[in-house]
């Protein structure tokens, strides 16, 4: 715009000289001492005119060549701003690509540019993230040692790599140290809390687990089976750690009602019979048989009935007919009442209920146990023969 407006001006200048010439026809006198020049007014002009051209063009060479140092200085930092961007472009790209060779090399080219200060935290981090995952150790840590001298708040990134790399050598007081030092910098990155459940993970610690999986499942960072497989180590891992009934007790506090009556039922009436609370456990498979239906509760029901009084032991056969009125072709019902029976020493109730199990599904230990029952009933060639037919079971079963 400012151009157009300047020959526009121009244009009215030279039209505005033209008429005026047309108009006025004169001679230009130049004295000089005793020397007199006549000039036609038309060819004065011309050669004012031409003379100002060749001046201005004149100046702008000379300035040019006064300006060349300056220009020249410019072009060459802004070439090597150029191949400091392309050089960063490489190395990003061809880290997420893969190519960490070529990734360390090209952020080695931004750090050797003097116009490269901007952008030398990231090509550092590249190239020392690029040389851990070649095994280039001692490239990794030089790089590393170079970001250690920047602004605390730009080494996020080497406490990352810091504490990923002492995790995979198990080296644990290295990755608490780089932990707590990147949760310093930055306490609620995704990240961070990655690392921090692996850490806590590897060294067995089911509270520290279970904190950091809360923390990635509010920010939607762990997929529903990883959030499941690590609650439902962390809440094995509570049980097995209580040594008695009090930490029993504070570990069933830790655990949600929903996992104490799914997959974690078994686990419990297990700890209840390793610590002798034998009467826990008898009350726990009452109330939790009936909701899950779980057969690997029933032989922890007829091994804790085992240690009940008499009477007690006759009313849990009543809760397990119960049971069986609701499941009538339940084999495993059937074969617990037979082994509660048993305990009893009723020998014609525990015969009809194996016999009924068997009916439906072959067991070796219901068949065993029959053979028990018909030994004290008298009828040995019977029980023979239920012990013969567990052996040709088991030899077919060796024969495939």
């Amino acid at each position: 715009m400012r151009s157009l407006l300047w020959l526009i001006v121009l244009f009215i200048v030279a039209v505005v000289i033209v008429l005026t010439g047309t108009h006025y026809n004169g001679n230009v006198f130049i004295v000089v001492e005793q020397t007199q020049i006549r000039i036609n007014l038309h060819l004065f002009v011309g050669l004012v005119i031409l003379l100002v051209v060749l001046l201005y063009v004149l100046l702008r060479i000379v300035m040019g060549l006064v300006h060349l140092p300056g220009q020249w200085t410019r072009w060459r930092v802004n070439h090597q701003r150029h191949q400091v961007e392309t050089a960063l472009n490489h190395a990003g790209l061809a880290f997420f690509e893969g190519r960490f060779q070529f990734a360390e090399r090209e952020a080695e080219r931004v750090l050797g540019n003097k116009q490269g200060h901007n952008s030398r935290a990231l090509a550092l981090m590249i190239a020392a993230h690029s040389a851990d995952q070649i095994d280039e150790l001692a490239k990794r840590d030089r790089y590393l040692n170079e970001i250690a001298q920047l602004p605390e708040k730009q080494q996020l990134s080497r406490y990352l790599l810091l504490a990923r790399s002492a995790l995979a050598k198990h080296d644990n007081v290295g990755a608490k140290n780089a932990l707590e030092a990147a949760s310093k910098i930055s306490p609620n990155l995704t990240q961070v809390a990655k690392l921090r459940l692996r850490y806590e993970w590897e060294n067995g610690n089911p509270q520290g687990v279970l904190q950091q999986v809360d923390k990635l499942s509010r920010a939607d960072a762990l997929s529903e089976s990883e959030l499941q497989s690590y609650r439902h180590w962390a809440y094995q891992q509570l049980l097995t750690r209580a040594h008695d009934p009090s930490e029993l007790k504070m570990s069933l506090k830790a655990i949600p009602a929903d996992e104490r009556e799914g997959d974690l039922c078994v686990d419990i009436v297990k700890k209840y019979l390793q610590l002798g609370m034998y009467a826990q456990a008898l009350k726990y498979v009452k109330k939790y048989y009936p909701v899950s239906f779980n057969p690997d509760l029933l032989p922890l029901f007829s091994e804790a009935n085992q240690y009940s009084s008499v009477k007690d032991q006759q009313k849990s056969i009543e809760i397990a007919e119960k049971w069986l009125q609701q499941r009538p072709q339940d084999p495993a019902l059937q074969m617990l009442l037979g082994q509660l029976s048993y305990d009893q020493q009723l020998w014609g109730k525990a015969k009809s209920y194996l016999e009924a199990s068997l009916q439906i599904s072959n067991n070796n230990v219901a068949r065993l146990l029959l053979a028990k029952v018909l030994e004290h009933s008298g009828q040995t060639a019977a029980a023979q023969q239920q012990r013969e037919q567990v052996l040709a079971t088991i030899s077919n079963e060796d024969e495939f």
